[in-house]
């Protein structure tokens, strides 16, 4: 009797986990992607109502990631559309560097040397001095089957969850990385990054301040 309770509630919970999913992944809900990379233009990236500018090398604030000794790779960029022209800032560095920094388990039990990817988002024209951190760990591909938790958005107050999965390309695979963005336990939005990129917003964030973070977020996966 308590075995079948334990598989019904294991298929309950595995039915309401795929239902979210496939009710973020809709043609309604999914913006154009278009990428511009001319001989003579830099390359940017527009997705619904919102681009991307160029890449730019270094970092634009460099007393906020002070903390960090030797940043690897920085580069800044800004995402505009619908009023907005949000400043995002991005490096890597190792595990050991962000060891005052509260993480979440499933990045605390990373390697003292294993690299992160932090990005860093200033306010939104509603929010100006709310800013924003997103910190992501490499997932193989043994965690992308499984969909995975592999970041973190967050703010002073608030808290986004991220994940990633192989699902739109093959599985054992690196092919179509898709991060989810989660609130609690439904998906609000998604990019495919790579060669491709796709990106789902739920029609629930239009005209909630966090649109504009996800949409920060998903330019920045998207020239990462």
């Amino acid at each position: 009797m308590f075995r079948n309770m334990f598989a019904l509630i294991f298929l309950v919970a595995a039915y309401t986990n795929v239902f979210a999913q496939e009710g973020l992944y809709t043609s309604a809900q999914e913006w154009p992607v278009k990428i511009s990379d001319g001989w003579f233009t830099a390359r940017t990236i527009s997705f619904g109502q919102y681009a991307t500018s160029s890449r730019k090398n270094g970092i634009a604030d460099k007393e906020i990631v002070s903390f960090i000794k030797d940043p690897l790779n920085p580069f800044n960029c800004r995402v505009s559309g619908k009023d907005e022209n949000i400043l995002i800032q991005v490096i890597q560095a190792a595990h050991i560097a962000f060891s005052g920094h509260s993480l979440p388990s499933f990045l605390d039990n990373m390697p003292a040397t294993a690299l992160f990817s932090y990005i860093l988002i200033n306010g939104t024209k509603n929010e100006p001095l709310k800013r924003w951190e997103m910190i992501l760990k490499d997932v193989n591909y043994l965690e992308l089957n499984e969909n995975k938790p592999a970041g973190i958005l967050r703010s002073a107050d608030d808290e986004v969850r991220l994940t990633a999965h192989n699902r739109f390309g093959t599985k054992n695979s690196y092919e179509n990385i898709c991060y989810e963005f989660h609130i609690r336990r439904q998906v609000v939005a998604a990019v495919v990054t790579g060669a491709h990129p796709r990106v789902w917003m739920s029609a629930e964030m239009e005209g909630k301040p966090l649109q504009p973070v996800l949409v920060a977020a998903i330019g920045a996966l998207l020239v990462r």
